[in-house]
Order: structure tokens, then sequence, then C-alpha cells
């Protein structure tokens, strides 16, 4: 495990390069924390990855972990590649396959004593789960099990930093939430930052401690896992991680720390957070807000609930049933419209409230589960 003020180093880091259809621009922070760059392919996240690990060359910016420069353009400072302390798992995994799972993961710590080469890989291999595969090559594991010993590689030599591009891509369910809860004790064990690059949102909201939404090669937002889903800055950062309720409103009044909103005729209460995510408006401004569909909260009609605000009548008139969830398509009564909310439960929660033989629902939502969103890109 690496010393205290190594482990506290906080990550900088501000790039540039030129990429085929745009311009990578991206600049962040991260401290000891597990940090999820989403966004759809093609975006830049994984290229992101290789100029910190320094595999591709910045056009122009600044590497930093802690006050160690890694690259800087105007002072022409660009640390090779196997000095960085950068651990790095590639898409693919890029194990040698003329090796055994031991040498592949002793391969980082060329120059280190015989000692020091078996201890760190024993300790490797009891803490990836790797025991008993020490001797067998790449072709006789699976996919978890390659993804296991990449992962104990890039951590051999105390990385001050550890880079995971799209590491669940290749695994199957089951191993898929195995390795995600592997990487998250590596990391609350080693104290060390942790970039991940992915596009699937599940990944991105259950490990990002910090997520940084990147699209065309620029930062659309980034902050608290909490900031990004349940309060993003504009649409499309709202379209990206499935906030699925975009709704065009009007500002009717402000006050009390809330905004009333008109919804198609509809008042409809909206939070106002201290923050940037809660962009200035005045009465009569048109804005867009969202909501999220596991934000919304159903009741059958007749039940009785005191205190719920933002009370609609509705009529489920759509269902997409999947394996744990239930997604419903809503109209609210007197809408002309094809359906207005997109609500999204638990299976178990879909046959407690009796929603398969009962349409005919009412439906709440928490002011503070519908959010203004800023009308340009933040």
């Amino acid at each position: 495990m690496r010393d205290g003020n190594a482990a506290m180093a906080m990550v900088n880091v501000a790039v540039r390069r030129r990429m085929r259809g745009f311009d990578l621009d991206i600049a962040f922070s991260a401290g000891t924390e597990m940090v999820v760059l989403f966004g759809p392919s093609g975006a830049g996240k994984s290229m992101t990855l290789k100029t910190i690990a320094g595999i591709a060359r910045a056009d122009a910016g600044r590497i930093a972990i802690g006050d160690r420069v890694l690259y800087d353009s105007a002072a022409d400072i660009d640390v090779p590649v196997r000095q960085r302390s950068v651990g790095y798992v590639p898409q693919g995994f890029a194990l040698f396959p003329h090796l055994s799972v031991a040498q592949n993961i002793a391969f980082g710590l060329n120059g280190a004593s015989a000692d020091r080469r078996r201890d760190a890989v024993r300790e490797l291999v009891a803490a990836t789960g790797l025991v008993g595969l020490e001797e067998r090559r790449p072709r006789q594991l699976s996919g978890g099990q390659q993804q296991r010993v990449a992962l104990a590689r890039a951590l051999a030599a105390q990385p001050a930093i550890l880079l995971l591009d799209e590491p669940f891509s290749a695994l199957d369910t089951a191993l898929h939430a195995d390795l995600r809860e592997l990487i998250s004790a590596l990391q609350a064990e080693r104290g060390i930052p942790v970039l991940i690059v992915t596009h699937d949102l599940s990944d991105a909201f259950s490990l990002g401690d910090r997520v940084i939404v990147i699209e065309a090669g620029r930062v659309m937002q980034q902050g608290a896992r909490e900031d990004i889903f349940y309060r993003p800055a504009t649409r499309r950062v709202a379209e990206l991680v499935g906030t699925r309720n975009i709704l065009p409103m009007a500002v009717r009044g402000i006050g009390d720390g809330q905004v009333t909103l008109d919804w198609a005729g509809r008042d409809i209460e909206a939070g106002i957070y201290p923050s940037h995510d809660a962009p200035p408006v005045s009465v009569g401004q048109a804005v867009e807000a969202s909501i999220r569909p596991t934000q919304i909260m159903i009741r059958r009609q007749g039940d009785t609930y005191e205190g719920r605000r933002n009370v609609f009548l509705a009529t489920i008139v759509r269902e997409i049933m999947g394996a744990e969830v239930y997604r419903l398509f809503a109209r609210i009564d007197g809408s002309q419209a094809r359906d207005d909310l997109e609500i999204e439960l638990p299976t178990y929660t879909y046959f407690r409230l009796g929603l398969d033989r009962f349409k005919e629902i009412e439906l709440s939502i928490r002011p503070e589960a519908v959010h203004i969103m800023h009308g340009d890109r933040a």
C-alpha cells in the first residue's frame, strides 16, 4: 500500500488533443475516490485515460498527481509511461499469452527483488480471487479471471492512480456484479483514485462517487453521482443519464424555497437547490424540468396518504416488463397526449399495488424530484 501522502494526492487533468471528428478538450480533478467517465461510445473517454497513462500524447495541457507533474506542454514535460506510476487496464486486458498468471502479475515489478515480487504476487492473487490459478495461461482462464489478472498486474507496482477502460464490457451479469464489488473493495483498501470509463448507466451509478459526463470530447457536467443523476444541468445530460421525463413548463410563481410551474395547465411545484443546479428563473419564463422515472410514487385510487404534494390522477396506458422492473407509461386525467410520464418501479411493488389488475392510479412527485434545467450546456 502506498504512503499516506501519495494516497491523498489530487489528480488534475486538463488536456487537449485533436481527434477524428472533434477536438478532445477535457478538464477535471479527482481525489481518492471512484470517478466514472461516462458518455456514449466515441466521446473521447478512452483517449482521456490513454493521455493520463502516457500511451497517447496530448497536443497541449497539463496532467499532475499531487505535486508530481506527468505532462505539461508549456514546460515541455512528458514523463515516460513506465515512470508515471499509473496502473492502466485497457479494453481486452492485454495479457501476455505466453506468461502464466503469476508472471503476468509480476511483469510490472521488473527490477524488484525476487522476495518482493513473490510477496506482491501472493498478496494480489489472494486479493483478486485467483488462488490456485497462478500457473495457468490466459487462454485457460475465463473472461472474468483474465480481467482479475489484468487488475492485479496494474496494482502490482503500487500505482498512484488506477485507470480502467470499460472493465465490464466482456463479462456476463454475475461476473459483472462480482467485479464491481472487487474494484470497490480494492479502492477502499488502497485509497487511490480510480478512473473508470463506461457507457453503462448502471455501472456509472453503482461505482461513481463522482461522475464526469463526456460527449464529443467535452465535459457536459461533473459532480457527485446524485447531482448528475437527479439534477442534470441540461437536457442533453438528462438524456444521457436516462432521465426520460423531460417536460416543457413555465414559471408561475417563486417563493418559500420553491418554484410553482405551469405544466400544460396544471400546477406543479419544484424544489430550489442552492447551487449551480438551480438556474435563476423569473415568472413567465419557459423552462424544461426533468423527473427521473424512479422518483414518481404511485398509489391506487382510494388509498389515503396525507401530506403528499404534486398529486395527479392518471391511467397506465402502456407497460414494458423487465426482469426486475416495470416501465409504466401514464396519461394524466384530462390530457390528450399519448402518455405524459414514464414511471419505473420494482416488480414486487407493481404486484403489491395490484397494477396487474388496476390501471387507474394516483401518482405523486416530491418537489425535490422536479428539477429545472439550464437552457444551454453547462
